[in-house]
């Protein structure tokens, strides 16, 4: 049961379908022009299973189309993925709609809306194809394990038109950081080299190793343990007087009387409880808070006395100007009439050289003068009672002062007294967890010829395990498991006019690549010349491996797609609606040789395995015309025109 496409359905932003429907375990070629959207598939069929961007190119696609979605056929049964297709601008979207059945039919474009995680489809796929419990485990520790998953298994069922001809990478997205550690990781796995009772006996494997440890070092601990003269615990028994966890007048002249004295002392918990003392800190710190508060008040009551005092002082000069200025003006109360003439003088009637103030005007002062003094002499009481008020505040606070500093200075005391405290309660808790584990220890030595036993019972288990997981067995059957696909490629390169053609070809996975083995040495890939080997090595190794995959029923898709195999022959730019009369007869030869090989492993691996083919080539032979699903060409793309107007 491989899971193989059956459609590929895009819904228009307006509601409108269209389907590009698969055959299920046979070659299936789509061919075409250029532009008409062939080479998305690869990125479409990317995003719906779980990619966390949208790779498909800016355009008439990401502009008209507003899901994504496939349709799997896997057995009996059908999986149906669609995904919103993200906004302008937006490298994703998290709506995802996935249905389960016998047999699906395409649902309306209103019926899709979020029913599951891109997560969820990623884990389902995974175990819908068979991905069970897996772990590769780096030989050093720089790395993490790393678990595959259907994304990894993904990266063997693509070979797009930049992966195809490369001479560098032989793996889809190969170039990406992270991407060829990981492929190297998980590909013994996809392989089989690595199987799930490998993985339960790693665990095992894991499990004794923690108990043997776990029994050496308690073994350890009990040969470490006191001779006849038991020092250790004696000394500990002095340490612990010292402490005060014990009476010093406490006598113990046997072991077993030491030991059971340092077993009172591992009981006792309560040195463990008050171990967690104050240090007073905080009360000291509100204190001194509280202190610097009064100052504050304090400064701020001299001030305000200063200024009272100040103001009394001013306020009792102009009093004693005015007293004597009113004194001077009383005089006036001789003249006994207030009407005199302001020329004469109002004693002696004489002629006055300069008129002087009348009568009425002097009394008119006289008056507003003794007034203001009425007011001064009114205001003195209250200043007074004001600065006696603030005196007492000032008194008051200078008080709170003294027994603020009182306070602190006995807190201090006390936080020194608590200080010493703890540095004790930090003695005794560290001379009881010395006394702990001796008591502990002691107790397993007298179990130590039982635990020698069960060490060496563990150390024949660890051994065992180790011999079943043995990493140079893994590795052989790896190797072998990797000649058998070699000689894969070896066959089908006999189908092809490729350079090096009749040397043993095998497929180096710690260099991700293939390598011919001639009689002057291996030839890798990337010393290959010309694009035709490039691509021709890339299409024999991955039918090779997908053959491999089939055989052994491992846990990969089962469909690998070629986008433009036949681009060293028959570029774009020479595209003659997919004629390939044109070319010399060498390219000719290539093309057909190429199509044929695939024709003939879909046949050979029917109805496991299926080969999907984008290409602008479209072949005469009867074999190729019937692999043809669509042919687009004369204005049939990907996006119908229709969704365009």
């Amino acid at each position: 049961m491989s899971l193989q496409i059956a459609k590929l359905i895009l819904y228009s932003r307006r509601g409108e379908v269209r389907e590009v429907v698969f055959r299920p375990g046979e070659l299936n070629i789509l061919t075409g022009g250029s532009k008409t959207g062939k080479s998305a598939i690869i990125d479409i069929i990317d995003y719906c299973t779980g990619r966390s961007e949208c790779n498909v190119a800016d355009g008439v696609i990401r502009k008209y189309v507003g899901w994504y979605a496939l349709l799997f056929q896997i057995g009996d049964g059908q999986i149906f993925i669609a995904r919103r297709n993200p906004d302008v601008g937006d490298r994703t979207n998290g709506d995802i709609y996935m249905d389960r059945g016998s047999s699906i039919e395409t649902p309306s474009e209103s019926a899709l809306f979020k029913n599951t995680t891109v997560g969820a489809v990623e884990k389902f796929l995974g175990a819908a194809i068979g991905i069970s419990e897996n772990e590769h485990r780096p030989p050093t520790p720089t790395r993490d394990p790393l678990e595959a998953n259907f994304r990894h298994a993904l990266l063997l069922s693509f070979q797009d038109q930049n992966d195809i001809d490369s001479k560098q990478r032989l793996f889809h997205r190969q170039g990406e950081d992270f991407v060829s550690q990981a492929i190297k990781d998980t590909l013994p796995y996809f392989l089989g080299a690595v199987d799930e009772d490998r993985l339960f006996k790693q665990s095992q494997l894991d499990q004794a190793k923690r108990e043997l440890r776990q029994l050496e070092r308690q073994l350890r601990d009990a040969d470490a343990l006191d001779s006849s003269t038991y020092p250790r615990a004696r000394a500990l028994v002095d340490e612990a007087k010292q402490v005060g966890l014990i009476d010093e007048r406490t006598v113990a002249l046997t072991y077993e009387a030491v030991l059971a004295v340092l077993q009172r002392v591992v009981r006792d918990t309560g040195v463990r409880d008050n171990f967690m003392v104050g240090d007073g800190e905080d009360v000291l710190a509100g204190l001194r808070a509280e202190r610097q508060g009064l100052r504050t008040e304090l400064e701020r009551v001299n001030a305000e006395i200063r200024s009272t005092r100040t103001f009394t002082s001013e306020t009792s000069g102009y009093e004693r100007e005015a007293k004597e200025q009113r004194a001077r003006l009383s005089s006036v109360g001789l003249i006994k009439h207030g009407d005199h003439d302001s020329a004469h003088c109002p004693l002696c009637e004489s002629q006055l050289p300069v008129p002087a103030p009348t009568v009425v005007q002097m009394q008119r002062s006289l008056q507003e003068l003794s007034d203001q003094l009425e007011a001064v002499e009114a205001e003195n009481p209250r200043l007074q009672l004001r600065l006696a008020s603030l005196n007492r505040e000032e008194a008051d606070i200078e008080q709170r002062l003294r027994e603020n500093q009182q306070q602190i200075a006995a807190r201090m005391r006390e936080n020194e007294i608590l200080r010493v405290q703890q540095d004790s309660f930090i003695l005794q808790a560290r001379t009881t967890g010395k006394i702990t584990q001796y008591v502990e220890t002691a107790s397993t030595a007298d179990t130590s010829s039982g635990l020698k036993s069960a060490i060496a019972a563990s150390r024949i288990r660890v051994a065992a395990l180790e011999r079943e997981l043995d990493a140079e067995a893994m590795k052989e059957k790896l190797d072998a498991f990797l000649n058998i696909i070699g000689r894969y490629m070896t066959q089908y390169s006999d189908d092809l006019e490729l350079e090096h053609r009749g040397s043993q070809l095998r497929l180096d996975i710690r260099a991700l690549t293939v390598v011919a083995d001639t009689l002057d040495g291996p030839v890798p890939l990337f010393r290959m010349g010309s694009g035709e080997n490039w691509v021709g090595y890339h299409v024999l190794a991955h039918l090779a491996l997908h053959k491999w995959f089939r055989q052994k029923k491992r846990p990969v898709p089962g469909f690998i797609i070629f986008d433009q195999p036949s681009q060293a022959h028959y570029p774009p730019d020479r595209d003659a609606e997919g004629s390939i009369d044109g070319l010399s007869d060498e390219d000719q030869t290539a093309v057909l040789q190429l199509f044929k090989l695939a024709a003939d492993a879909a046949a050979e691996l029917a109805p496991e395995l299926q080969i999907i083919i984008m290409d602008h080539a479209d072949l005469k032979p009867e074999w190729f015309a019937t692999a043809v699903i669509e042919r687009w060409r004369k204005g049939e793309k990907l996006i119908p025109a229709s969704w365009l107007q």
